[in-house]
């Protein structure tokens, strides 16, 4: 099977913003329980309280500058958040954005664009995932081959051709290590 794909910015975009909603997801640790973060909330509160309530009055003027120094902080995150994303955007000149020329067969995937030709074997693949009109064969964590579906003539086809081709080499590879011989 072969494909000719012209990928964008925006199919970039497009990208970044599913890799920062999933890998999260995949790195979760016991500080990412609501039990956890609910904890630590009181307790912060508690402290703040006993520091800041020492008088019997309430003191705007502490809370104001404490709401302040918070709210500033969070508007640096932002900030330093888009400049993050603006930065990893892929430039005119590289090789995610133009034109390229996928050729898909039992041996593996043959990549071709401006500067750049390359042979994947279907070993090397981790994982094949559709999600949020997009068809992307993983190669590692966040390096994949992206397939915008608006792009793609029949992406249902494409995406069963491809399974199919996976799921051969996993099952070969499944079989070999549990029988301890070639299948």
């Amino acid at each position: 099977m072969e494909i000719q794909i012209t990928l964008q910015k925006e199919d970039w975009k497009q990208y970044q913003s599913y890799i920062e909603k999933e890998l999260p997801k995949h790195l979760k640790t016991w500080m990412d329980s609501p039990w956890i973060n609910m904890l630590i909330w009181m307790v912060i509160a508690f402290v703040f309280l006993s520091i800041f309530n020492r008088h019997s009055t309430f003191h705007w003027f502490t809370a104001i500058s404490v709401s302040v120094f918070f709210i500033l902080i969070s508007t640096l995150f932002i900030f330093n958040m888009f400049k993050i994303r603006r930065a990893f955007e892929p430039s005119d000149q590289g090789t995610f954005c133009g034109s390229h020329k996928f050729t898909f067969d039992d041996s593996g995937i043959n990549s071709e664009g401006r500067g750049y030709k390359g042979t994947q074997s279907w070993e090397i693949v981790k994982k094949i995932e559709r999600a949020q009109g997009m068809i992307m064969i993983y190669l590692d964590t966040t390096y994949a081959y992206v397939f915008p579906e608006s792009k793609l003539e029949d992406p249902d086809g494409f995406y069963k051709y491809i399974s199919e081709r996976y799921s051969n080499v996993t099952s070969k590879a499944s079989g070999t290590s549990q029988s301890g011989a070639p299948s």
